[in-house]
């Protein structure tokens, strides 16, 4: 398996590719950043700390996407860089240490400057997203200088790899410097007024009493880790919002209702949550049951459910939305993506990102409609209406069908063609994506009573 596929694998959340990209390396690396070493450094640098400092980094940044290979040789010429970059960095901070004081120029930091704490977890998070934010803005050639730079490589090597003069290189890196700096002193200036402005909501749970112990994934909307409870020891997951959606007080307001939403939620299919936090640096988290296992698009990607899985899959969430409904709340936003099978098999729903809250008969206010295209009745596509349960009744009609062929339906669904084994689901499915809402399954039950008859 060449290199590309690898890293391509690993940015799918195949983390047996990380397994595979370690041990391919691991050995060669060692080597190289040993045979960088002087005699008189090694007693203080180690080289196999210094290449488990450079995975390190590579996985972080290679989730986030922010590298691709394009030939054999990329991937360990990008591992090479990362660990030179490491490892200079290692000597530079050593061989500072034993330069004489009389040959230092004078410096106006205080004394403290020099024992600074290392950065917490969630400083560290912070750090990285803001980064990312900062090269997201940056021109192509500025992105491309700066991140060979930081792989350490001199400004002649990056000369010749993009064919521009020396001179070039030094003002692309220079602008580049720049931004970052701005970015980051306008992310401190402005921070202390984003905070005063925004609309504050319960957020009862501690950062404190959390370790956070692995990235799990990450999204448009936010990062989910694998934490601990100090306490307890029991591992929890911890969904926070990207730094980028921290200053928009819709997507803020969004992820509290969710928090919300799903405390109210006691459920064996859907994913507990426990409340919303808050980090030091003022950002919303919402603590839930961390579940080791996969989502259903993942599975998909095997190919489809048997006809039995699929319907005793579909009848399992529909119980859960039935829960959630006779507490008032709409999911609008079913799909593959959003229902987790756990290593026991156990169905559990999540992702109440969209839900709509009902009270009293009537819709509440400040409701965020939203969904994803093909699950979406047609009804909230269209904003003729406001959702209904049989707005989640027409998304799970969708998934039954997915679940068991691998596709979505074709709109208007008709039964015309279907193989003769899918006939009896397919009048379901025809029913769950009337156009007509008032012509579906009017509740989960309804469509229960249906799936029990196979």
């Amino acid at each position: 398996m060449n290199s590309q596929q690898l890293l391509q694998m690993y940015q799918a959340g195949r983390n047996e590719a990380a397994t595979v990209i370690f041990d391919r390396y691991v050995a060669r690396l060692t080597a190289l950043a040993h045979s960088r070493i002087g005699s008189k450094l090694r007693r203080r640098v180690d080289a196999e700390d210094i290449v488990q400092s450079a995975y390190r980094s590579f996985f972080v940044h290679a989730q986030q996407d922010e590298y691709q290979v394009n030939q054999a040789g990329d991937l360990w010429r990008l591992l090479a860089g990362i660990t030179l970059h490491k490892l200079y960095g290692q000597i530079e901070k050593h061989t500072a240490a034993r330069r004489s004081i009389d040959h230092e120029a004078p410096t106006d930091l205080p004394l403290t400057a020099a024992t600074l704490p290392e950065a917490s977890p969630e400083e560290a998070v912070a750090i990285v997203e803001e980064l990312r934010l900062v090269f997201r803005d940056l021109q192509p050639e500025e992105r491309l200088v700066l991140t060979a730079s930081l792989q350490g490589q001199e400004n002649s090597e990056i000369s010749r790899t993009i064919e521009k003069s020396e001179r070039t290189v030094r003002r692309l890196l220079a602008s580049a410097r720049r931004k970052v700096e701005q970015r980051l002193l306008h992310s401190d200036a402005t921070a202390v007024k984003s905070s005063t402005s925004e609309v504050e909501h319960d957020a009862p749970l501690l950062y404190a009493d959390y370790v956070l112990e692995q990235l799990l994934g990450s999204g448009g909307m936010g990062k989910v880790f694998r934490a601990r409870v100090k306490e307890t020891q029991q591992q929890v997951a911890i969904k926070a919002l990207n730094k980028a959606r921290q200053s928009d007080p819709r997507a803020v307001t969004q992820f509290a209702k969710e928090a919300q939403v799903l405390t109210r939620l006691r459920h064996a299919n859907i994913v507990r949550v426990e409340g919303l936090g808050r980090f030091p640096n003022g950002g919303y988290f919402m603590v839930l049951d961390y579940v080791d296992g996969v989502n259903l698009q993942s599975q998909l990607e095997a190919g489809p459910f048997p006809i039995p899985v699929a319907l005793g899959i579909v009848h399992k969430v529909a119980d859960a939305i039935g829960h959630a409904h006779d507490q008032g709340i709409i999911h609008c936003d079913l799909k593959p993506g959003n229902i987790l099978q756990n290593q026991n098999g156990t169905i559990l729903v999540t992702d109440f990102g969209f839900a709509f809250l009902i009270a009293g008969g009537a819709a509440t206010t400040g409701n965020c409609l939203g969904g994803t295209v093909g699950y979406i009745a047609p009804e909230i596509m269209n904003r003729r209406s406001l959702p209904a349960p049989t707005t989640d009744i027409y998304s799970l009609g969708v998934l039954l069908w997915t679940l068991i062929t691998g596709t979505l339906p074709e709109i208007p669904f008709t039964c015309g063609d279907t193989q003769k084994e899918l006939a009896p689901v397919a009048r379901i499915v025809r029913r769950c994506l009337a156009e007509d809402p008032g012509k579906r399954y009017q509740t989960t039950t309804e469509l229960q009573r249906e799936l029990r008859a196979f």
